[in-house]
């Protein structure tokens, strides 16, 4: 940002892309004038859990569970990811069926991907990971991201934060949640989208862009 000429600036994204926003937020709050997010990340909390809402409490708990029934994926990719990437860069099923289960899941397309996204977008999106092999190294993230220091995710953001929280998303955080790590000054409820909500409603994430930022132009 400084090579091209922008000495404060804002930070946005979802998934990965939310963590990234949130350390550029923690690491440079003198440049980053506001950070926008659509989630608070994995729930993670060391202290002593009668300090949290029966709210927090529940999405903590929910959080396990859904780990235990779902998380399978994401064990595989922080402990042995290169034992799956060899399969998937091998086979093109392979590869689509890893992909497509997440992007039917984690939308909001009531069971039916085509309600979320075009055959078209879906190969795409494939083709991008086929061609250029990198389905080995989005995978290995979860490996890096598994070392990083309890202590490190557990610091609060202090830069003006807002959250889009899409209804079709993995695991929704409360209120106290989101006051409790970071400086919020907006929380918005999108009518429709998931957890690929750029990708699966992407005029509707640029409104929420729009709206958020407007202030800080």
């Amino acid at each position: 940002m400084t090579r091209l000429g922008y000495a404060r600036f804002g930070a946005a994204g979802g998934d990965i892309g939310s963590h990234v926003s949130r350390y550029l937020a923690l690491d440079h709050p003198d440049r980053v004038v506001a950070v926008h997010r659509m989630d608070a990340g994995v729930p993670l909390f060391t202290g002593d859990v009668a300090e949290l809402t029966p709210e927090e409490r529940a999405w903590i708990a929910r959080g396990a569970s859904w780990g235990q029934s779902e998380g399978a994926y994401a064990a595989l990719h922080r402990t042995k990811p290169q034992t799956a990437a060899v399969g998937l860069t091998d086979s093109p099923a392979g590869l689509a069926a890893w992909i497509v289960e997440k992007l039917r899941a984690w939308s909001d397309s009531d069971g039916s991907i085509e309600n979320s996204f075009t055959k078209d977008e879906i190969l795409t999106n494939l083709t991008i990971y086929w061609l250029t092999q990198t389905i080995g190294s989005s995978m290995r993230m979860y490996s890096a991201n598994g070392a990083i220091a309890p202590a490190q995710l557990a610091r609060r953001v202090e830069v003006p934060s807002g959250f889009a929280l899409f209804p079709g998303d993995i695991l929704t955080p409360p209120q106290a949640w989101l006051e409790r790590t970071a400086n919020v000054v907006r929380v918005s409820r999108p009518a429709r989208g998931g957890h690929f909500a750029p990708f699966e409603e992407p005029h509707l994430y640029a409104e929420e862009l729009r709206a958020f930022f407007r202030p800080y132009r």
